[in-house]
């Protein structure tokens, strides 16, 4: 019965499509990222959870 029902929607394998490129360049973006990242601003990422200070700076606020 649902594939009947999208069978019938016109161009479901254009939205499929659309929606696989869209996730694949989504994920190939972020993981250049973070393959390009610096050591030091992974190193600080990796400890904000463990940080307990408030944070010092107006714009970190």
């Amino acid at each position: 019965m649902l594939t009947d029902s999208f069978r019938n929607i016109f161009h479901v394998e254009t939205y499929a499509l659309i929606g696989f490129v869209i996730f694949f360049s989504f994920f190939v973006i972020v993981s250049i990222r973070a393959f390009r990242m610096d050591k030091k601003e992974v190193a600080e990422l990796s400890n904000m959870p463990l940080d307990d200070q408030e944070p010092t700076n107006e714009k970190e606020r």
